[in-house]
């Protein structure tokens, strides 16, 4: 979860915050190879129709960055094709780190009691550990500065509210993430998490820090299709296993 909290972070200095939500929907395609491996989950066709559908939107999303590139008002201009590209392969990436983190949860969480409160916080702690080892390696070799961090959170009132605002929603947003995981599926929570990119979108269009682009719109809609396909919040008849399959299945 940090590696990949990271990387998405690194990714919003080259695309737009709704791009970059909308490229996470990908987790529910890791999500999905990786509980086959590790938790020997069965696909049937709805699932594959799901992902097929997720990639394609993503695809589209990918795109309407540099078929309508959006700006801000600030009169920054667009990111070069190669920093986008970068910017799109971060997100990839990180959502293979999360999806291994959510199908780990599931796998613990359905072998031992645990509260998932208890989850967040051991999370946490490994994090900061973890944290506190690499911030002293980029201090040692001048690639961050942990002084100059403490000095802006100092001087700056509006930063230091954003920080904390920052730690204390991403608390509730795990805890809340893990609690479903344990009470219903890490397929289950990936898609939620999908679900809260259009407020996103809706909120950098209000505000103007983004541009209405139908090709990034029609990428959510398809994205957002094959997630509810997956999950089977949306049931196509043609799609569903057999008696037999299901029987196999449960044998």
């Amino acid at each position: 979860d940090w590696t990949a909290t990271t990387l998405v972070n690194m990714a919003y200095m080259f695309i737009a915050a709704s791009v970059v939500q909308m490229t996470r929907g990908a987790i529910v395609i890791f999500t999905c190879l990786l509980s086959v491996v590790f938790l020997g989950r069965r696909q049937y066709a709805y699932h594959l129709v799901g992902v097929a559908l997720v990639a394609l939107g993503i695809t589209l999303v990918s795109l309407s960055t540099f078929i309508n590139p959006a700006v801000a008002n600030t009169g920054v201009p667009a990111s070069s094709v190669t920093k986008k590209m970068f910017g799109i392969s971060l997100c990839i990436v990180a959502q293979i780190f999360q999806a291994s983190m959510l199908v780990y949860e599931e796998k613990i969480m359905s072998q031992y009691t645990v509260p998932p409160l208890r989850v967040v916080g051991m999370e946490g702690l490994f994090g900061i550990l973890f944290g506190m080892v690499l911030l002293v390696g980029l201090n040692a070799f001048s690639i961050e500065s942990t002084p100059a961090a403490l000095y802006q959170l100092q001087h700056s009132t509006p930063l230091l509210l954003a920080v904390v605002g920052s730690i204390f929603s991403i608390a509730i947003f795990n805890y809340s993430g893990v609690t479903v995981t344990q009470r219903a599926s890490a397929v289950s929570r990936s898609t939620i998490d999908v679900s809260r990119t259009i407020l996103i979108w809706v909120v950098e269009l209000a505000v103007g820090w983004n541009t209405f682009n139908a090709l990034q719109l029609t990428g959510f809609i398809v994205v957002a299709t094959g997630t509810l396909i997956y999950n089977r919040l949306l049931v196509i008849p043609a799609l569903e296993p057999t008696n037999e399959a299901k029987a196999l299945a449960a044998g």
